[in-house]
């Protein structure tokens, strides 16, 4: 199913390469899916495969069509038809996935204590954008057990600044000591 997906995905980013619209078709795509994992009776009725899909195609122009750029309603409605709609939340991520490579973007994934001002994020993002030499999206959750400080994801890569993970550290580095002192005390 996946490289149904990314077919799909690149056929709509080609267009939007010639339309000169990926960020406007990333944004779309996103709002629609967001909107669809809200409300979900919507979502599965455009899934049904018992409803008309001209019926599915109407209500999609409906509620979809003030918004949204005919090229993408288009699209929509050719997922209505090939039955592929319930698809419609793989294809955005393959979409966004595209962008974000050739726009050299990566998204951090920050786990906080507390909740980050305006502010703290804005320093966050002009800190790793300087390590990385890369644009920086932030994908933010708070965490209380944390205690303090902050965790960053970025791909496989974790930076952990939290209180706990400090914690964490300080026993492990006391277990080896222990074991050290002891393996010491075996060899006199």
């Amino acid at each position: 199913m996946a490289s149904l997906a990314l077919s799909y995905s690149d056929a709509l980013y080609e267009i939007a390469v010639e339309e000169d619209k990926t960020a406007a078709y990333l944004k779309q795509l996103q709002l629609i899916e967001e909107q669809l994992m809200h409300h979900q009776t919507f979502f599965q009725i455009l899934k049904h495969p018992k409803i008309a899909k001209e019926q599915k195609k109407q209500s999609v122009e409906e509620v979809f069509g003030k918004d949204t750029d005919l090229t993408v309603l288009n699209f929509l409605k050719l997922l209505i038809d090939k039955g592929r709609f319930q698809e419609i939340a793989e294809i955005t991520k393959e979409f966004a996935k595209r962008y974000r490579k050739e726009h050299n973007i990566v998204i951090a994934y920050v786990k906080s204590a507390k909740e980050l001002s305006t502010d703290e994020q804005k320093r966050l993002i002009d800190l790793l954008e300087q390590k990385l030499s890369k644009q920086v999206e932030l994908n933010l959750s708070v965490e209380e057990e944390l205690l303090a400080g902050m965790r960053i994801k970025i791909n496989d890569v974790v930076l952990d600044y939290t209180a706990l993970g400090h914690l964490a550290h300080l026993k492990h580095m006391a277990k080896i000591s222990d074991q050290y002192t002891e393996s010491e005390g075996e060899s006199e």
